[in-house]
């Protein structure tokens, strides 16, 4: 995985950086928990070019973030202004919680049967009431691409995999066009789920 954003990092950001997020990042924003007049922790897991971390950073919240691939935390880094570790889901671990995690199409990456052991990872790490946003490419079952590993959900398999993580309410989720221009006829399944 970490071989086709090292090898593409460039095309990639140029591509991402500056795609409008607004909307489903202000979906999860009001979803985070009142913190008692301190600033949310917001973690970006799979922070890619850091286009969102600097968005919450200049939104006023206490930001952080993680990538796979050395590119990536160096995108970030110098994008965001924010502390980036190199690391991939599967050993995710932070030294502290978060009363948000942001994994705008990260998650993806992960194969269909470690995404409940990696959901219940993230999910330890928000505070009570935290909040977690996650993004799919809608479809069905696995496929690699340009030597990717993607996993596809529905609205229904998204509702069965967040069932079987612990702790969760019921999630709040729907369908998004993709916010690349060239790339509106691609659909997205997003979620907003609460500890």
């Amino acid at each position: 995985m970490t071989e086709f954003y090292d090898a593409n990092a460039e095309a990639f950001i140029s591509k991402t950086r500056d795609v409008d997020m607004s909307d489903m990042q202000q979906r999860f924003l009001a979803a985070l928990p009142v913190n008692d007049g301190k600033l949310a922790r917001i973690l970006d897991a799979g922070s890619g070019s850091g286009r969102d971390a600097l968005s919450f950073r200049l939104l006023g919240y206490a930001v952080e973030a993680f990538d796979v691939s050395p590119a990536m935390v160096a995108a970030t880094r110098e994008h965001a202004g924010v502390e980036v570790q190199q690391m991939g889901f599967e050993d995710f671990s932070w030294d502290h919680q978060f009363e948000g995690i942001w994994a705008c199409a990260s998650l993806l990456h992960v194969a269909e049967a470690n995404l409940p052991e990696v959901i219940n990872r993230l999910v330890a790490h928000l505070t009570p009431d935290g909040a977690l946003y996650l993004s799919f490419k809608l479809g069905i079952g696995e496929r690699v691409k340009d030597g990717r590993r993607f996993t596809d959900m529905t609205e229904d398999s998204l509702t069965n995999l967040l069932d079987e993580c612990a702790g969760l309410r019921a999630p709040d989720i729907w369908q998004s066009q993709d916010c690349r221009p060239d790339r509106a006829a691609e659909l997205w399944i997003n979620a907003v789920v609460n500890k």
